[in-house]
């Protein structure tokens, strides 16, 4: 990524980091903050964007402004004080909308909130509200029966991905400094690159799940029980994490979620062991992506990093992960639309019907057939400390979420096949902007390490963040982003 890239991500727009330690020094109040990401929000611009299912300004407004009494009491305030943040519409936050952007469940209030965002509110970062998503984040785009479709606010002609659009959406455009989405096949990861952010998918059991919806049985969080994560292949592999405007941004939240101590560590080394791939294993990749992959790692290994190229990582994690994906029964989806399957989209009653005509061999045989691609998989970035690969073949879709990749057009899941693959080893991985495509849209790189190494995704992330922003890794285009 060039630099002019960088800067415009922020575009004037202080990361969290910075705005907590503005907070905190007392350089800034918490009010100020907030009245500036509602001033954003309701600009034309702001409501044109469409990222919000609800906004709780009023709500924002009374914890800064007992945030701000507190720090003139000279108490000590949390690592995010007065950093505005969102939830994506999957997530139970008590007294607020939680409707998985579904005309099924449009009068329901959540009374229960997930962990891992009550933890972000003990840390003294301000609530401003839920966003929007497809259909029980069922889709590569942001488009939602209930609630319409959400715009990029960057680039326009382009979708802020799927499925937490909303949240990217809102970092992207200053209203929110910090969001809390969902990913199962993707769902952080290629948002971030849609709009040109960050996003970090922590490994399985690393952050508390419960609070997604629909939870066990079909649990909304309408009913004063926390909703508990399930037991299948969407309850297993999919996870909360942050998205943010950098790569600090990640690793305070992450801690926060967490609840890794400070001084932890950090997961960082001298010279990393890296594994690369151009992703070409899992469908068609732009030529101009598998040149960026091969420029980035020339530049990590002029810069000391011990690279090799694997053309075959995970390999056999995608169509072991499309094939269970198909065939594991979406019991809680099923519980949570008995009764109300003429307010569900079509495409998405299918897909939860087609999940329960499968036989229990069937499932059995393809839940065996993705635990060995995972230990095959496992074993290459085992022997590494990160693996790289790109979020997709090419940048991100249109507004129909159709992506070309040199002359081939893509559309559906199939955009989302690195992503994916990387799911199935429920390893932690870091969504980064690395550079543009021909049209000036970003490019982004999945940094993936070894289960457990969230602080070393994190670290290394850091890492490539200052390199390409130094001047090893040249934009794949001419044009910049404005």
């Amino acid at each position: 990524m060039s630099p002019s890239l960088l800067s415009s991500i922020n575009a004037g727009y202080q990361d969290a980091t910075a705005l907590a330690e503005a907070v905190q020094a007392g350089a800034l109040t918490a009010t100020d903050v907030v009245a500036a990401a509602r001033k954003r929000a309701s600009s034309e611009k702001g409501h044109a964007l469409n990222a919000f299912i609800t906004e709780d300004w009023d709500g924002a407004a009374a914890a800064a402004a007992s945030l701000d009494a507190r720090r003139a009491a000279g108490e000590p305030l949390g690592p995010l004080a007065g950093v505005p943040f969102s939830v994506k519409d999957v997530i139970a936050v008590a007294g607020l909308p939680v409707t998985a952007a579904s005309l099924a469940f449009a009068g329901t209030t959540a009374t229960t909130t997930a962990p891992a965002v009550q933890r972000l509110l003990d840390a003294d970062a301000i609530l401003i509200g839920k966003t929007n998503c497809p259909e029980f984040a069922f889709g590569v785009t942001c488009d939602s029966p209930l609630n319409g479709r959400t715009g990029n606010p960057r680039f326009p002609a382009a979708t802020p991905g799927g499925s937490s659009g909303g949240e990217a959406a809102s970092i992207a455009a200053g209203i929110s400094a910090l969001g809390v989405g969902t990913d199962f096949g993707g769902s952080l990861r290629w948002p971030a690159q849609c709009v040109g952010i960050v996003a970090l998918r922590p490994g399985i059991g690393a952050l508390p799940g419960e609070g997604q919806v629909p939870g066990l049985g079909g649990n909304f969080g309408s009913e004063g029980v926390l909703p508990a994560v399930s037991p299948g292949m969407q309850g297993s592999f999919q996870t909360i994490g942050p998205l943010a405007r950098s790569v600090r941004d990640l690793q305070v939240a992450y801690r926060v979620m967490s609840g890794v101590e400070a001084d932890a560590g950090t997961g960082q080394s001298a010279a990393f062991r890296v594994g690369w791939s151009d992703g070409r294993v899992f469908g068609p990749v732009r030529s101009e992506v598998s040149a960026l992959m091969g420029r980035l790692a020339a530049a990590l290994a002029a810069a000391g990093h011990a690279v090799e190229q694997q053309p075959d990582l995970l390999a056999e994690c995608l169509p072991a992960y499309n094939r269970l994906r198909a065939l594991d029964p979406m019991l809680d989806h099923a519980a949570a639309v008995a009764g109300k399957e003429d307010s569900v989209s079509g495409p998405n009653l299918e897909t939860i019907r087609e999940s329960l005509r499968a036989s229990s061999a069937d499932t059995g045989l393809a839940w065996a057939a993705a635990e060995s691609a995972r230990r095959q998989a496992l074993r290459q970035i085992n022997a590494v400390d990160v693996v790289l690969l790109p979020v997709a073949g090419g940048p991100a879709a249109d507004v129909e979420g159709v992506l070309d990749i040199d002359g081939r057009q893509l559309q559906g899941w199939e955009v989302m096949g690195p992503c994916r693959a990387v799911t199935l080893t429920g390893c932690p991985v870091v969504s980064l902007p690395v550079g543009l495509s021909a049209e000036g849209l970003p490019l982004s790189v999945q940094v993936i390490a070894p289960p457990g190494g969230e602080l070393t995704a994190l670290a290394f992330a850091e890492l490539l963040e200052a390199l390409v922003l130094e001047h090893s890794v040249k934009p794949a285009g001419d044009r910049t982003a404005s």
